[in-house]
């Protein structure tokens, strides 16, 4: 299949080319071929736009060596020569291998997933084969490639930098060394803090690559039209996706807006692209943004991105950073060469990352907040409550109102981000519902001492407006209570959704015991759906309690008698105790939860029916085991 698919490329075609995929009738485009094969060396993407087959994977369609394409692996992907050079002897098995990758390859894999896609392809050239005891083992063919490889041994991973040989700095271009003066002067805390929520990344793009194609679009200047038009064409992202990559590159400092609906990159952008080095880059992102160059020095040893969200409010006056706005950060930073990925879920700086650090202006910690933010989380939850309903009443600073509306959305788990000002919509909220597609939602805020604020006080066509100009799904308005006349009416008709300060803080209060998803959050800021935030979730909850406990029934019948139990069982037993009663497909899938390898609660007899699996009390503990695996790569819980 790989050789047919590199074959159809080996001449540049168009990203669109249609090339076999996996069988004769099977098709994908030339550019998704690339997304899959381009992070192992065998494809890359011309500067025009077209695909084909890279150097050295071509070298290995002329000669037909399992060791030239063995080879290519072992320099793209890590673990891949080391994998064999383990294997010799005895043999592994894949879980063993697992943990040696985990012990001195510093490979803290959650499943065995990566390890299995190495010994499929190692076992396909034929370099290692699998035993009938489960036990990988190199082949003499493997031993002949092995002596042509340059591998690291477990002694010397540890000491091996992304930048051995970092050398001298490249010199900041004098504009971008006057932005970074500029900063400091104003003050660094007062830098956006989130900014950079989305950067599209489609095709062989990555995160530097994107932003230099976004301002060169800008360059001399870009309609807000156009550079929609201009995401959708060259990154395939959707309107509101483009908008959100709008915001990124303003917030980062790299595009101005010049005229209502036209931006042009700024003079420091236009500097960084002039000089082509990644560092002007880096410097333009950290004057804007917080918590960027900061990151270094957090970075001495391995973090993962929940423990740096952890640090950076503890040290930065309880700032609040989700984990896309962290991961976008750690990409630039690991494509500058300042950060090194030692695993899937953990980085640290590289050296030329430390000495960078020490040529930046940096946000100094703040000691007041460190004892502050290291109080227990009902605590914190309890003061962005109070500070919500302060700040809701602060009439004379409607920006602290914002601000507080801002962490209290952030602390449930949204991604919101404070923009405010003359012209501009006070919040915006950023959710993901696939990793490639955004709802977008934006929220004004109305601080008022009264019980409730009139129509005079709203502007709805503005509202409206903000709602188009931002490419959003839905808009909502929050104060402390609303008039029960014109101003619900007005909001009924425009389709804004109304949310008092007390239906805000039940919801911070209840998610803080049953978080939702930020995309079930969604329904918050949907009239229609807002009285049923929880509804699904109750349902979901309060059907699998009933399967577990329905389960833990029968297992002890078919202990006694024999024979398994069937989802019809399952659903009679339920429809005597949940109400209303469930149908089989509601049940089905808490089966099939339950009966995930993941977590073993059942087991499939094979013949349409299940098996007893572990108790309730071990499914519960694998589940909160999967909660911290995933907490651990992603960011910490909200």
């Amino acid at each position: 299949m790989l050789r047919t698919a590199l074959e159809a490329m080996a001449t540049p075609v168009a990203k669109e080319t249609l090339i076999p995929w996996g069988g004769t009738d099977s098709l994908i485009s030339a550019l998704e071929a690339v997304k899959q094969l381009a992070p192992a060396g065998l494809v890359l993407r011309n500067s025009d736009g077209t695909v084909e087959v890279a150097a050295e994977a071509r070298r290995w369609l002329e000669t037909d060596d399992v060791a030239v394409l063995v080879e290519i692996f072992h320099r793209n992907l890590r673990f891949v020569g080391e994998l064999l050079v383990e294997v010799d002897g005895g043999g592994l098995t894949t879980a063993e291998i697992a943990e040696v990758a985990r012990l001195h390859y510093q490979l803290d894999w959650a499943t065995l997933d990566q390890v299995n896609r190495r010994t499929y392809w190692l076992r396909a050239t034929g370099v290692v084969e699998l035993l009938f005891t489960g036990k990988v083992v190199l082949t003499e063919r493997g031993r002949e490639v092995l002596a042509r490889l340059v591998v690291v041994g477990r002694d010397e991973f540890g000491l091996i930098d992304d930048e051995p040989d970092s050398g001298a700095l490249d010199q900041l271009s004098p504009v971008v060394v006057a932005l970074l003066e500029d900063a400091a002067r104003r003050g660094l805390a007062g830098r956006v803090a989130a900014g950079m929520s989305y950067v599209p990344k489609g095709g062989q793009y990555n995160t530097v690559e994107s932003l230099a194609a976004q301002v060169d679009a800008a360059t001399p200047a870009i309609e807000r039209g156009e550079f929609v038009e201009f995401c959708s064409r060259e990154f395939t992202a959707k309107p509101s996706s483009s908008t959100s990559a709008l915001d990124t590159v303003r917030n980062t400092g790299l595009l101005t807006q010049i005229g209502r609906d036209t931006f042009a990159a700024t003079e420091a952008a236009r500097a960084w692209r002039t000089s082509n080095t990644v560092l002007d880059l880096v410097g333009i992102v950290h004057a804007n943004i917080r918590c960027v160059g900061e990151l270094l020095p957090l970075l001495e040893e391995n973090r993962t991105i929940g423990e740096l969200a952890e640090m950076a409010r503890v040290r930065f006056g309880g700032l609040v950073l989700k984990t896309p706005v962290l991961r976008n950060r750690l990409q630039l930073l690991r494509e500058a060469g300042l950060v090194m990925q030692p695993s899937f879920s953990s980085y640290r700086a590289t050296s030329k990352g430390r000495v960078f650090a020490c040529t930046l202006p940096l946000e100094v910690e703040n000691s007041a907040n460190e004892e502050k933010a290291s109080e227990n989380t009902v605590g914190t939850v309890d003061s962005v409550v109070q500070d919500l309903i302060d700040a809701a009443a602060d009439t004379a600073h409607s920006d602290n109102f914002e601000r507080a509306l801002t962490v209290a959305f952030q602390s449930i788990g949204l991604d919101a981000e404070h923009l405010g000002g003359a012209g501009r919509t006070d919040i915006v909220i950023t959710v993901r519902r696939s990793p490639t597609e955004l709802v977008r939602i934006i929220v004004d805020a109305k601080a008022t001492k009264n019980q409730a604020i009139h129509e005079g006080a709203v502007d709805f066509s503005t509202l409206v407006e903000h709602r188009g100009q931002h490419q959003a799904d839905h808009a909502a308005l929050v104060a402390v209570g609303f008039d029960s006349g014109r101003v619900k009416s007005r909001a009924a008709a425009t389709g804004i959704a109304l949310i008092t300060v007390d239906e805000l803080v039940s919801v911070i209060e209840r998610c803080r015991v049953e978080p939702l998803a930020p995309v079930e959050l969604v329904n918050l800021f949907i009239p229609a759906m807002k009285e049923k935030l929880w509804s699904d979730a109750d349902r979901r909850a309060e059907v699998m309690a009933a399967v577990i406990v329905a389960v833990e029934d029968e297992s002890e019948y078919v202990a006694e008698t024999g024979g398994s139990f069937s989802t019809r069982d399952i659903h009679r037993s339920l429809r005597r105790s949940v109400d209303p009663s469930p149908d089989m497909t509601e049940v089905q899938e808490a089966l099939n939860l339950l009966a995930s390898p993941l977590i073993q609660g059942i087991k499939a007899d094979g013949r349409n029916g299940y098996l007893p699996g572990f108790p309730a009390e071990s499914v519960a503990a694998r589940l909160r085991f999967l909660s911290a695996a995933v907490n651990g790569a992603t960011g910490p819980a909200q």
